[in-house]
């Protein structure tokens, strides 16, 4: 998808999370012990070294903006906040008794949630946020883990 300069990384993301969505929805079909627990593996990788930052760069630099500046829009940054929070969940509550289901149910939301957001969020944020707010989503720093 063509996007404007600043939301083009945001935008990539999307599209590898599209095929990650498909990796463990695939998983989730196979649902034997092995291809869980590749899941659950593959599912701890990808929230520590994308996803999470991901997740933070969008609800600092985008949902804050709309939630400050453009409140029309509030209930759509909820909507897609709330499905932060129940990729986090699964993420940090996934067990082998419970992973058919809840890699089924995190590739699931993580598709509809990655083309919402390209479908109906990113077109808002380039016909509405300035040239400052934009470069915030460009320049974006994640915060280092405390570890």
């Amino acid at each position: 998808m063509d996007r404007c300069e600043q939301l083009q990384k945001l935008s990539r993301e999307h599209q590898d999370s599209l095929l990650m969505a498909e990796k463990i929805s695939t998983l989730a079909e196979q649902g034997n012990q092995n291809a869980l627990m590749e899941g659950i593996d593959v599912l701890k990788k990808y929230n520590e070294t994308e996803l999470e930052v991901h997740l933070q760069h969008e609800e600092r630099t985008i949902f804050m903006t709309m939630m400050q500046h453009y409140r029309e829009h509030a209930q759509l940054c909820i909507d897609l906040g709330k499905e932060h929070g129940f990729m986090r969940s699964i993420i940090e509550e996934i067990t082998p008794e419970t992973a058919r289901q809840d890699l089924a149910d995190f590739a699931d939301v993580l598709k509809k949630h990655s083309l919402r957001e390209e479908n109906e969020l990113f077109p808002i944020i380039e016909s509405e946020f300035s040239k400052e707010q934009l470069d915030e989503v460009l320049n974006f720093v994640p915060w280092l883990p405390l570890h």
